[in-house]
């Protein structure tokens, strides 16, 4: 056997079958001026009737539409502190900590520091959330369970940054394997510009033939509110699975929260009492600023 020269050339039997779908396209192509024609033939033949139901919606839609106005339209003034930011947290490169005394005095320090243009109307009440923890894989975690409610970019962040150090810290003492190089490997057949132009060209084919299979728009109609229904006893299905995972939740030790207020002293407020100590060397923290109303969902979520 010798090594034979290589010549780039269409893969005319791979591709043979091509060939086979030109007779349908012909009678594809036939059939697009008569297809509006059809379509406009049912025009006034079919027409919804809500009856009763149709008041009744737009009575329960108008009081939700209400009720997430009234929610959303006073959505409380948020800050967020993690060990990771400047001026917040402790420590240089990789180790940096905030401990919980030091976390609630930089939270009242925000609290002085608030544009009061920036205040929500009414009374003015304080939310403060703090996550508790003395490492980073239990401090990951506590920030990965509120953001599974109630995401926050800073607290991904930290969620992020949390699991990667950790992850770093339990690689240390693993032994790398090297392996065979250079290894084997599928063949990458998705890159051949062949391949990747005939795939778009039976792509679009098949999709211009699939459009004009033996079918009747009220078909079409009924399996399009078919397909609504299911959807949305997908979605009610979601949120009764999450309203099932809340039910029975037990108290989180590695998140804390209180409700200050209503008052013009709320630094003062927010220190005063028992606090978390020293012990607690990393931590995070939420703080939230509005009226009652504005800071009623976040209140209800965390249990308070």
């Amino acid at each position: 056997m010798s090594w034979a020269p290589v010549t780039m050339r269409w893969p005319e039997k791979s591709t043979a079958w091509m060939s086979g779908l030109d007779e349908a396209k012909v009678l594809a192509n036939g059939e697009m001026a008569s297809s509006a024609e059809r379509l406009k033939g049912l025009e006034g033949l079919v027409t919804t009737n809500p009856g009763p139901v149709g008041a009744a919606a737009k009575q329960g839609v108008e009081i939700g539409r209400e009720a997430l106005a009234r929610q959303l339209g006073q959505a409380p003034s948020c800050v967020v502190l993690t060990p990771y930011q400047s001026g917040i947290g402790q420590g240089t490169g990789y180790s940096r900590f905030l401990s919980a005394p030091n976390l609630l005095e930089q939270m009242a320090r925000k609290l002085g520091d608030m544009d009061p243009a920036a205040r929500p109307a009414g009374e003015q009440y304080a939310l403060s959330i703090l996550f508790l923890s003395t490492r980073l894989d239990q401090f990951a975690d506590a920030l990965g369970r509120f953001n599974a409610l109630m995401p926050m970019r800073e607290l991904e962040r930290a969620e992020r940054r949390a699991r990667y150090l950790h992850k770093l810290e339990e690689e240390k003492t693993e032994i790398p394997v090297a392996s065979t190089t250079p290894p084997w490997q599928a063949l990458p057949l998705a890159s051949c510009t062949l391949l990747k132009a005939a795939k778009q060209s039976m792509s679009g084919q098949l999709s211009m033939l699939e459009s004009y299979a033996d079918s009747s728009p009220l078909d079409e109609l009924a399996k399009l509110s078919a397909q609504k229904a299911a959807q949305q006893l997908d979605r009610d299905r979601q949120l009764a699975d999450l309203k099932a995972s809340l039910m029975n939740s037990v108290p989180d030790t590695n998140m804390r929260a209180r409700l200050i207020g209503p008052g013009t002293d709320l630094q003062r407020e927010l220190l005063a009492g028992e606090q978390p100590g020293h012990e607690w060397v990393l931590c995070a923290g939420v703080l939230l600023v509005g009226n009652l109303d504005g800071l009623s969902f976040v209140q209800e979520l965390i249990g308070l």
